[in-house]
């Protein structure tokens, strides 16, 4: 295994500047066992993201984050250009999900998140922490329900804490773009979120 847990490392990314993360990449393909290490480790928390977005399931998002990059780090030589790396990884893992998802002819369930909490402010009070989680679950379960386009980059942004500059970088996209998904999901959030029957409504 390259990396072991699930969402809480996602808090570790730190996205290189660019001389220096193609600098190691480039190590990576040249064989060198510790830019290989490095770049899993940063490379892990997006790519765990891209899978709970398609499989849903932790223990099987985690999965198929690990085989991921066990692809990833053992084809390096069939990444043309180093530059784009982020995206060559994204695209190895989609293959893998939509791959575990036609083996086990699976569909994406509504769990996954159970155990997942966004840290929060160490000032709250036990009975505001209790509510506060009650709220986060209810986010979770209802975000689980939405396109996958849209699940990533909430993952990303919350959860990872990524600026839209560094989810486009990895995505390949527009700033705009992810602009514009952020924007359609919480809008979609909060739809959901305020419809009658809700704890939140």
């Amino acid at each position: 295994m390259f990396v072991t847990g699930g969402l809480a490392p996602f808090r570790y990314m730190v996205f290189m500047k660019c001389d220096d993360a193609i600098a190691m990449v480039r190590q990576a393909i040249a064989g060198h066992r510790s830019a290989q290490g490095e770049l899993a480790r940063r490379a892990y928390p997006c790519v765990l993201a891209c899978c709970m977005a398609r499989v849903r399931q932790r223990a099987d998002a985690e999965e198929m984050a690990q085989e991921t990059l066990l692809r990833a780090i053992t084809g390096l030589s069939s990444l043309g250009d180093p530059e784009r790396w982020r995206s060559w990884m994204r695209g190895i893992a989609i293959h893998v999900c939509l791959d575990w998802l036609r083996r086990n002819r699976k569909l994406p369930t509504s769990a996954g998140f159970d155990d997942v909490a966004v840290a929060l402010p160490e000032t709250h009070q036990p009975d505001q922490i209790v509510a506060d989680r009650e709220e986060q679950q209810l986010v979770l379960s209802e975000l689980q329900l939405l396109p996958e386009d849209l699940r990533e980059v909430l993952i990303l942004h919350y959860f990872n804490a990524m600026t839209y500059e560094q989810i486009a970088e990895w995505l390949d996209v527009a700033r705009a773009t992810v602009s514009e998904r952020l924007s359609r999901a919480r809008q979609s959030l909060r739809l959901r979120l305020s419809r009658p029957g809700s704890v939140m409504s």
